[in-house]
C-alpha cells in the first residue's frame, strides 16, 4: 500500500494573479496554459518508444480542468474563476489551480476590489482552520490556500503609485506576492532596465512581497549581535543586498534566492491570440510569440521576456517554499489572529454575563 499512495499523491499549488485591469492577467493564464501543453507534448515526443503502453492520465487531461477550459476570444474578466490543470514536474504528481481576478478599474472601487480578494484569500485559511478543528479530518482535503499572488503591473507607468503600493501592501499580509510587468513588448531594452530597478526601490525593506528582505528581517539579525550592531551598514538596496553574498559560497537554496531576487520583477509577454478562437496564431518556428510586420517575438525566449523563469520559479524552483511559506508564515498568522479575538470575544461575552449575574443578584 505504501508505493500506491505515494503513486497517487498530488500536490496543490494555487497561483492567483490581481492587478488593474488591461495588464494581461488572462493573458497570462492562456499563455501559461498553452506553455504546459507545449511541455507534455515534448514529453510525450520522449516517451514515443514507449507509444504501446497504455498512456498515463497525468499530465494535461482534458478533464484535469476544474471549473472550466479558457476557450474562444480573450477578454475582460468580470466575475473571479479558477482554472485547474494537474501536470507533472520533477517526476510529482501537482494540481495547479490558476485563479483570474476581475482587474481594479475605478480609483475609488479599489478598496472594495482589494477586500473581495483579501475575503477570498482568508475564507480558503477558515477552510483549514475548520477541517484542523474537526474530531476526525477528512484525509482526502483539498488545500485550497492561495500560495502564491502574481501582482501584474502596468508597463506604462514610470513607478509604483500609491494605489499599487496600498493593493502590494494589504496582499502581503496575508499571501506570497511576485511582482510582475505586464505587456513588457510595449518596453524598449532601456525602459525595461529602468523601471525594474524603480519598481524595486520602492519595494524593498516597505513591502514584505516573497523574497524580499524586510527592514525587521535585518533588526532581528542584528540583535543576535548587539556587539556589531552599530558597525553593520544596512543595504540600501536590493543590488547592495545582493552583494553581501559570495554566491558560489551559498548552499543550493540560498542560490535559488538570489537568482529568483536578482530577475524581479519578471516581465511578461503574452501570445498574439486568433480573434475568434484565442489560440496562438501560427508563426514559424515560433510556438507562442507575436508577429509585429516588421519581426517577431518569441514569448518563451528569455531575449524578449522573464515568462520562462517565472514559470519555472512557479513550478519548480520555488513552489515548494512557496507552499511552505503559506502554512508556516501566513497560515499560521491569520490562525493566531482569529483565535485570539475569538479568545477575546468569549473573554468579554463571559465577563459581560458575570457582571449581569452580579447585577441581578445585587436586586434580588
Amino acid at each position: 500500500m505504501g508505493p500506491r499512495s505515494r503513486k497517487h499523491a498530488v500536490s496543490h499549488f494555487n497561483v492567483m494573479v490581481v492587478g488593474f485591469s488591461g495588464v494581461g492577467k488572462t493573458s497570462f493564464i492562456r499563455t501559461l496554459i498553452e506553455a504546459l501543453m507545449l511541455d507534455e507534448q515534448e514529453r510525450q515526443k520522449e516517451q514515443e518508444q514507449e507509444a504501446t503502453k497504455k498512456r498515463r492520465d497525468s499530465v494535461m487531461s482534458e478533464t484535469s480542468f476544474v471549473n472550466m477550459e479558457p476557450e474562444g476570444p480573450i477578454e475582460k474578466t468580470l466575475k473571479p474563476y479558477t482554472v485547474s490543470r494537474e501536470i507533472e514536474v520533477d517526476r510529482e504528481r501537482v494540481l495547479l489551480t490558476l485563479i483570474d481576478t476581475p482587474g481594479f478599474q475605478a480609483e475609488y472601487l479599489v478598496d472594495k476590489q482589494l477586500h473581495d480578494i483579501m475575503k477570498y484569500i482568508e475564507h480558503q485559511f477558515d477552510l483549514t482552520l475548520a477541517e484542523e478543528s474537526k474530531v476526525k479530518r477528512n484525509p482526502k482535503a483539498v488545500d485550497t490556500q492561495v500560495h502564491c499572488c502574481l501582482y501584474f503591473m502596468d508597463p506604462k507607468k514610470s513607478s509604483l503609485d500609491e494605489y499599487d503600493i496600498r493593493i502590494l501592501k494589504r496582499l502581503s499580509n496575508r499571501v506570497n506576492v511576485i511582482p510582475v510587468i505586464g505587456k513588457a513588448d510595449q518596453l524598449t531594452l532601456a525602459q525595461k532596465n529602468r523601471l525594474k530597478p524603480r519598481i524595486i526601490q520602492d519595494i524593498y525593506n516597505k513591502i514584505p512581497i516573497y523574497g524580499i528582505p524586510t527592514q525587521e528581517d535585518e533588526e532581528d539579525e542584528d540583535e543576535d549581535d548587539d556587539e556589531d550592531e552599530d558597525s553593520i551598514k544596512k543595504p540600501e538596496n536590493l543590488t547592495e543586498f545582493i552583494a553581501q553574498f559570495n554566491y558560489d559560497e551559498e548552499d543550493q537554496e540560498t542560490q535559488i534566492i538570489l537568482d529568483y531576487l536578482k530577475v524581479i520583477p519578471f516581465t511578461f509577454i503574452s501570445y498574439e491570440d486568433e480573434p475568434d478562437t484565442g489560440k496562438p496564431i501560427e508563426i514559424p518556428d515560433v510556438p507562442l510569440g507575436r508577429d509585429f510586420g516588421w519581426g517577431t517575438i518569441d514569448c518563451l525566449s528569455q531575449i524578449y521576456s522573464d515568462f520562462t523563469q517565472l514559470k519555472q520559479v512557479l513550478l519548480s524552483s520555488h513552489r515548494r517554499f512557496l507552499q511552505l511559506d503559506t502554512v508556516e508564515r501566513y497560515y499560521e498568522q491569520y490562525r493566531t489572529e482569529k483565535l485570539t479575538f475569538k479568545r477575546a470575544t468569549k473573554l468579554k461575552s463571559m465577563d459581560l454575563s458575570s457582571q449581569k449575574i452580579l447585577k441581578d443578584l445585587k436586586d434580588l
